[in-house]
């Protein structure tokens, strides 16, 4: 039992905003910013591991649930079509050569490792999580009959134990000048907004802006849901939100303009779940039973890395495009575009959640065929 019960909503969720609160903190300061992430990550899973924070809670739920689809429309209203164009175009490129060097990872992987009887399914579930997510790793295990497998929840946790390390990569690496310059030989160029227009963006911003904000993003998140729900296909409810956003910011810039503070509220509500996904990690499990789950995860990682940086030297992409599309394939879109705002890439927001999206459009198929094939 830990220390904060589950049931007590309000003291869960006060862990959760105060760690947020301090990690963002932490960005403030120069010799630590970078870190400030990796703290809203890793103190969590410290605290579950201590049995301070418990590992499932219904505030967690709401976080994943509510949270992260009310957070994209906010960090999306500035993303006018024509302005991103053309580092969508690059990014989604570079997501096409991360999904096929995370093939030829888990293909590579498979002989050096012993997954049991069933590993070409496993190789089908773990391609579909590390391509689109959680929930194509769900649904490919469904569909061969392997849901209630006790080894999912290893998996998972086994998953997790080499991600969030991979994440933590991928979030320091500009901060490492020599494996920067290795994985991305092209220059940055218009990934940050301009700093005065963000400092003035902050001196508008008022109650009644905010409101305005939460409201359209409240509404937007509501139409997705509704049109997910007719189509029958949940991942429909992230691409109607991104398209409605994008919509609404390319087809009215004016009326977008005038909603202020919208981005700063985003940012802290994908903060939180950034704090769920470090407080449901156990280090310990993955540890002891998914020995192998955790060297077959890192032999695809460490390809997928290789072979992304050759494919984004042959195309001239540059380490910013290739750290989103990595991020997006691998994570998620929500934490694609959380990284892409820690960095200061805040064009490249939109970009990281198109790519996540096509993610889930796609996993499905490619992790079934490879169970099928295996």
């Amino acid at each position: 039992m830990s220390l904060i019960s589950p049931d007590h909503d309000f003291a869960v969720l006060t862990a959760v905003l105060v760690i947020v609160a301090l990690g963002m903190a932490m960005e403030t300061r120069p010799r630590i910013g970078q870190f400030g992430v990796l703290f809203i990550i890793l103190f969590p899973a410290l605290l579950s591991g201590l049995d301070v924070l418990p590992r499932s809670a219904d505030v967690y739920t709401m976080v994943v649930r509510d949270f992260v689809p009310l957070s994209l429309p906010m960090l999306l209203f500035q993303a006018d079509l024509r302005r991103i164009w053309r580092e969508s175009g690059r990014v989604i490129l570079a997501f096409l050569g991360a999904a096929s060097a995370t093939v030829v990872g888990a293909l590579i992987a498979l002989p050096l490792v012993n997954l049991g009887a069933e590993e070409g399914v496993w190789v089908g579930i773990l391609t579909a999580g590390f391509i689109g997510g959680s929930a194509n790793a769900g649904s490919v295990a469904v569909a061969m009959d392997m849901a209630s497998d006790p080894m999912m929840g290893v998996a998972v946790a086994s998953v997790f134990a080499v991600a969030v390390p991979f994440l933590a990569l991928l979030l320091t690496l500009p901060s490492m000048p020599r494996l920067w310059r290795w994985f991305s030989p092209e220059p940055i160029r218009d990934a940050a907004l301009p700093v005065g227009a963000m400092a003035a963006e902050r001196r508008s911003i008022t109650a009644a802006s905010l409101g305005a904000s939460l409201a359209m993003s409240a509404m937007i998140c509501v139409l997705s849901e509704w049109t997910a729900s007719l189509l029958d296909y949940p991942p429909a409810k992230f691409l109607m939100i991104t398209l409605l956003s994008v919509t609404f910011a390319t087809v009215a810039p004016r009326q977008a303009a005038r909603l202020h503070g919208h981005y700063e509220v985003g940012q802290i509500l994908i903060y939180c779940f950034f704090a769920v996904i470090g407080v449901q990690i156990n280090f310990v499990l993955a540890a002891t039973e998914g020995a192998q789950i955790m060297l077959f995860t890192g032999i695809l990682l460490t390809t997928h890395l290789v072979l992304l940086s050759l494919f984004g030297r042959w195309l001239k992409l540059n380490g910013a495009e290739l750290a989103v599309a990595s991020n997006a394939c691998i994570l998620s879109p929500p934490t694609a575009a959380a990284m892409a705002v820690a960095k200061g890439w805040h064009n490249l927001v939109t970009p990281a959640l198109l790519c996540g999206v096509f993610g889930y459009a796609i996993a499905n198929l490619v992790g079934i065929t490879l169970a099928e094939l295996l």
